[in-house]
């Protein structure tokens, strides 16, 4: 099994040494693309090109004298002359055992035709045509192909649109036009705008010189001619395609040819009357060998009358008259030499043009990458700036709460200071004498909390100071509103830029779409239809968190103040009751070492934030890392790092990206030192 897998790498290699540098390099920078930027025709068809005859295409105004042209060419009066429907379909012109027709229609179907078929076409029943290949016999036809075009300026715009789809592809040009009517300025702008850049290997005939008085007007259009058309051709001939045909149909031989060429044809015809899927049914062999000994006894007696007929005399001098031997010279010794460089000349540049398209598609790709970096990062800066400024507003608004809460508990505190009471106690003192101890009564003023009365006011649900007291619950509770629009709008940003990135990436490639099959394009729009869920869903998933955290904290301080109400307020007055009362107690056993407590105003205050957990309300609301900037440093810290993953996902594209963009560059820097080879040996 190894002898047999080396066998063939070794039938392989030899292959690939037969083949010509450009084939090897074809093959080399197939081999270096990822397989979904290409199509494997395109590569076979570049492969095939090199060893095709070479593509001339003879293009020209409407009615120039083409199909005449190309008739004398080819020795034969098969192409049709004047307005007819075969000029709006490209006729492919290319050697063949048998002269004979080949019918490309846009469904795909081949159809074979008799020659003759061309003459009985009009342009209804041409329409789902497509084009033609018109098979010959001719030796020259091996190195050289023709493209007999549609011409320009005719009545069908479409005519005009072939044609220059058709330059796009053929190796060299000849131009055919009348010769008293060469180098308009409508003429001269159509050439220099498509053909100049095929002015080393394109041919510009004057046809039609018999029309001329004499030489001497011929050589004054010519010199006007070369004048015009300066830097444009390689070469301008005159001549007359009528003559050159009439002089090659007017000689015994071609005229034998002619006469076997109808007898074969009317053969193929009956042949091929039978193989087209066009045909109803079967015809007779009686009838068909009856129709064959008719035309074979009209031939037979037709060639003896014409020949004695015939005038071919002057056929040669008729020939030179028509100066097309010029035209066979330059086909011969200007374009045949530079047929294979101009096929190798063709097929770099057809390479080198797609690798082109296929480099600006990657960039294109790249391109959607680095403005989705692009919009992640100035999303950034602004959240940054964004929150800064929401926060400087809320941050405000949270010290307004700190101060209402702080304000409320100073009216509370003077509530409660307000109304302590004073009451006359009577103290008994013992004071020792000479002989016994004696106890003495005193009479003292002492505060005392009227805890009843303040359980009443304070607690009283319809009081200002209540009612002062829960708006203040539920502003805390509803600043959390405030914050969720603030972070809203952060994430709501970002979700209209990538939808506008969504829309936008995958239509920013289709005018540069030269492999849409391509994995880096699937991988693209892949990656923009669950753009959402690459991206967006983690920056909501921050926005939640930091939403649930913030209303966690906002929580615990609005319940605390809802619910824990009454229980402070008890709390706070049983405290100060309660340590008004013991010091009374304690005066009593000694008036000298325990005073009586009378509570200050602040030390209410006091009692009233232990009780109310001031300093926890100071912390979450007014401190230096309250609640709201912990939330926005978390919630931005996460932005941040979500951005970062974001960005380090998408340089990972970006980065296989230039991978591939490298091989690009590699195949055309291989391409392009083909290409000064192929100059240089030219």
């Amino acid at each position: 099994m190894l002898k047999q897998y080396l066998k063939e790498c070794e039938i392989l290699q030899a292959k690939i040494a037969q083949k010509s540098p450009t084939q090897r390099l074809i093959l080399a920078c197939q081999d270096n693309l990822n397989p979904s930027d290409y199509t494997l025709s395109f590569f076979e068809n570049l492969q095939q090109k090199e060893v095709e005859p070479m593509q001339i295409a003879i293009i020209g105004q409407f009615s120039s004298g083409k199909s005449t042209f190309l008739n004398a060419l080819l020795g034969q009066d098969i192409l049709p002359t004047g307005i007819t429907p075969i000029t709006s379909k490209v006729c492919k012109i290319c050697y063949g055992e048998d002269y004979i027709l080949e019918i490309l229609y846009k469904d795909g179907r081949k159809v074979l035709q008799n020659i003759d078929f061309l003459h009985k076409l009009s342009r209804e029943n041409s329409q789902n045509i497509h084009h033609f290949c018109l098979y010959a016999p001719i030796l020259f036809l091996k190195e050289i192909n023709f493209l007999d075009t549609p011409g320009f300026n005719s009545q069908n715009s479409d005519d005009t649109h072939t044609t220059l789809k058709i330059l796009e592809n053929v190796d060299g040009i000849i131009w055919l036009t009348l010769i008293d009517n060469a180098g308009k300025n409508s003429e001269k702008a159509l050439l220099k705008e498509f053909i100049t850049h095929f002015a080393q290997k394109s041919l510009c005939v004057l046809n039609q010189k018999d029309r001329l008085k004499d030489e001497q007007e011929v050589q004054t259009s010519l010199e006007y001619a070369k004048v015009a058309f300066e830097g444009i051709f390689s070469e301008v001939i005159p001549i007359s395609a009528k003559l050159a045909l009439s002089a090659r149909l007017n000689t015994p031989q071609k005229f034998l040819e002619n006469k076997l060429l109808s007898f074969a044809q009317t053969i193929q015809t009956l042949a091929l009357q039978d193989s087209n899927e066009d045909s109803k049914k079967p015809q007779n062999p009686q009838d068909v060998m009856e129709c064959l000994n008719a035309t074979y006894q009209n031939l037979q007696e037709g060639i003896w009358q014409e020949l004695e007929t015939l005038n071919y005399q002057n056929a040669e001098q008729r020939m030179q008259d028509s100066n097309m031997p010029l035209i066979f010279d330059f086909l011969n010794q200007t374009i045949k030499p530079k047929a294979s460089f101009a096929k190798s000349y063709s097929t770099l540049k057809k390479l080198r043009e797609m690798h082109i398209l296929l480099h600006l598609q990657y960039h294109k790709i790249n391109q959607c990458y680095l403005i989705l970096q692009r919009t992640l990062q100035k999303n950034l800066q602004e959240c940054i700036a964004n929150c800064a400024l929401s926060q400087e507003k809320e941050q405000k608004i949270f010290n307004d709460l700190y101060i209402g809460l702080d304000l409320w508990l100073d009216t509370l505190a003077q509530r409660i200071f307000s109304a302590l009471e004073k009451k006359p106690f009577t103290f008994a003192q013992k004071e020792k004498g000479l002989l016994r101890t004696k106890s003495v009564e005193t009479n003292k003023e002492v505060v005392i909390l009227p805890i009843e009365k303040l359980h009443i006011e304070l607690q009283n649900q319809d009081t200002q100071l209540v009612k002062d007291y829960k708006a203040l619950s539920v502003k805390i509770k509803n600043f959390l509103d405030l914050f969720v629009r603030s972070i809203g709008q952060n994430t709501n940003a970002l979700k209209q830029e990538l939808a506008k990135w969504q829309h936008n990436a995958p239509k920013n490639i289709e005018l540069y779409l030269v492999a849409p099959q391509s994995q880096a394009l699937g991988n693209l729009r892949e990656f923009a239809q669950n753009c959402y869920e690459n991206l967006l869903d983690d920056f909501n998933k921050n926005a939640l968190v930091a939403t649930s955290y913030l209303r966690s904290e906002l929580n615990v301080l609005s319940n605390f103040l809802a619910l824990s109400y009454n229980n402070a307020i008890d709390l706070t007055l049983n405290r100060l009751d309660l340590k008004i009362k013991n010091a009374i107690t304690k005066h009593r056993e000694n008036q000298e070492e325990f005073a009586l407590f009378n509570p200050t105003l602040e030390n209410v205050r006091e009692s009233l934030n232990e009780t109310f957990c001031f300093e926890q309300f100071q912390a979450r609301l007014f401190g230096p890392m309250n609640c709201l900037k912990k939330t926005y440093a978390q919630f931005l810290n996460q932005n941040e790092q979500t951005t970062q993953d974001k960005m380090q996902l998408i340089t990972q594209a970006s980065f296989e990206l230039k991978k591939e963009i490298d091989k690009i560059m590699q195949n055309l820097i291989a391409i392009k030192a083909e290409q000064k080879s192929v100059d240089i040996q030219k």
